[in-house]
């Protein structure tokens, strides 16, 4: 079976919802889909010869979609923000501004308002993406007055190359 997820694994502001909707939750017997979509309630007066159990499938109000899709539609809006083609197309940027100020409205709405989805969003989006990379400065360069406040002292890559005494040195790109 799918990944399912416990009653006992929510928050109980989120389960008394669902029980002001559709009835007292069954913890042993009740379950939810991982994005919390669809609630599958146990239905006692079900009975079967080999043991089976029915349940009532029940489609709950999820934002996990919405979320994911709004924060792509950001995502596109900021890279093509920056994008030399677009830098001077006024209502482009406009455009732009509106669909990032709309994610960030709806993500605070649906973290005030639905904290049980938002978590259960967040943790599965940092799942998807990985440990990824924490440094901001990967791949990149850092601001070097932040170290040098601090006692490092810049080094001269090219004079440090060609001192290496474990290779020859032959600069291809001259800086």
């Amino acid at each position: 079976m799918a990944e399912i997820i416990k009653p006992t694994d929510l928050s109980p502001e989120f389960l008394k919802r669902v029980e002001d909707r559709y009835g007292e939750v069954n913890v042993e017997e009740d379950f939810f889909s991982p994005n919390l979509a669809t609630y599958y309630k146990y239905n006692p007066k079900y009975k079967s010869e080999g043991g089976g159990k029915e349940h009532i499938v029940l489609r709950l109000a999820s934002f996990v979609d919405l979320y994911k899709n709004l924060g792509q539609a950001k995502n596109s809006a900021k890279s093509l923000y920056s994008s030399p083609d677009l830098k001077g197309d006024v209502p482009f940027q406009n455009q732009a501004n509106q669909i990032i100020d709309t994610f960030n409205d709806f993500r605070t709405y649906f973290r005030r308002n639905y904290p049980d989805q938002y978590s259960l969003v967040k943790s599965s989006i940092k799942e998807m993406e990985g440990m990824g990379y924490n440094t901001p400065y990967a791949f990149g360069k850092a601001n070097t007055s932040q170290y040098t406040n601090i006692g490092y002292k810049p080094v001269n890559q090219k004079s440090l190359r060609k001192k290496s005494k474990g290779i020859d040195y032959i600069d291809l790109y001259k800086d």
